[in-house]
């Protein structure tokens, strides 16, 4: 009579208890390797991003919101056209400075304060050139209201700004690369530990 197929005493009755009592180690490697090594990166890599991203963003927008600056001291043409871009968008580029302070406060928050400061600041002489130039001012006063509230602002905002950019998209790369790593040694951790608990589990069951 032949044996049911998941009988211990039979060679292949013993693989489905081998293979599953392999896997007991491979769960519990990767559990461990998870809370220790895995999670903590993850959690790195979510703040670097939110910071990077925020940082970045505001980058982009402070050069939109300058080449608009320029648009509405100097083409008249199209200048209630950006006014009202520029209207809607300075309130945006204040809600990024905040947005990037709270993403940087928990690592730095001396540079966080730093950055929301010299942005809001680029804000408000924004605001100064739109107000000088929809007041009826010439040209050239409004020119000078740029180069005293914008430029002057600019140049230290994009001075605390940059280097956080350099510096965090740096650090995603590198914890991605360090994330890679991890994968590619945890999966070879697997198949060691699943082999060695294939092999001790088959050696327990032939006794």
């Amino acid at each position: 009579m032949t044996k049911p197929i998941w009988d211990l005493e039979t060679p292949r009755g013993r693989i489905l208890p081998a293979a599953l009592a392999g896997l007991l180690p491979v769960i519990a490697g990767l559990a461990a390797a998870a809370f220790v090594f895995i999670g903590p990166m993850l959690n790195a890599l979510e703040r670097d991003q939110r910071v990077l991203s925020a940082s970045a963003e505001i980058r982009s927008t402070s050069r939109a919101l300058q080449r608009d600056i320029l648009l509405m001291i100097f083409d008249a043409d199209s200048r209630e056209k950006t006014g009202g871009r520029l209207d809607a968008r300075v309130p945006q580029f204040r809600a990024m400075a905040v947005e990037l302070e709270q993403a940087l406060s928990p690592v730095d928050l001396e540079k966080a304060t730093r950055l929301r400061v010299t942005h809001e600041a680029l804000a408000d002489g924004f605001a100064a050139v739109i107000a000088s130039v929809r007041s009826g001012a010439s040209t050239a006063d409004s020119w000078a209201v740029q180069q005293e509230r914008v430029l002057a602002n600019e140049i230290p905002a994009a001075r605390s700004n940059d280097p956080v950019v350099a510096e965090y998209q740096a650090r995603v790369a590198a914890t991605t690369g360090d994330l890679r790593a991890m994968f590619w040694m945890v999966a070879a951790m697997s198949l060691i530990l699943f082999g060695l608990g294939i092999a001790t589990a088959t050696v327990v069951l032939r006794r």
